[in-house]
């Protein structure tokens, strides 16, 4: 059984500003600051926290879609969707480069 907290976002119970705090902004920096400890000359880390993040980037965008009708703001409704779908489209175009271009996700020698 889910989490009651977890099962309110995704049926979009959440108002949409908690939505936005909390699972996107409150998950989003924790994530990013795990980031900085990885070790960037290790595939498998950098893998790892790759499929962690593409997962987390999916209940996000899930959990933000579903809360977005309860904003009373018709303009941030509209701006929430639209960012998604960008998000959706950068993050389409992203893997496919990562997967097309294996070099560029750690390139020879490691010179970053």
């Amino acid at each position: 059984m889910r989490p009651r907290w977890l099962a309110d976002a995704l049926s979009g119970k959440v108002p949409l500003s908690r939505a936005f705090w909390i699972y996107g902004a409150g998950i989003s920096v924790p994530y990013y600051v795990m980031g900085l400890l990885i070790d960037i000359r290790s595939a498998l880390g950098v893998g790892v926290y790759l499929l962690v993040g593409a997962a987390l980037g999916v209940l996000q965008t899930i959990i933000l879609g579903r809360c977005a009708k309860n904003s009373r703001s018709r303009f941030l409704t509209g701006l929430l969707r639209i960012g998604m779908v960008l998000g959706l489209i950068m993050a389409t175009v992203m893997v496919y480069v990562l997967l097309t271009n294996s070099g560029l996700l750690l390139p020879p020698n490691n010179r970053w």
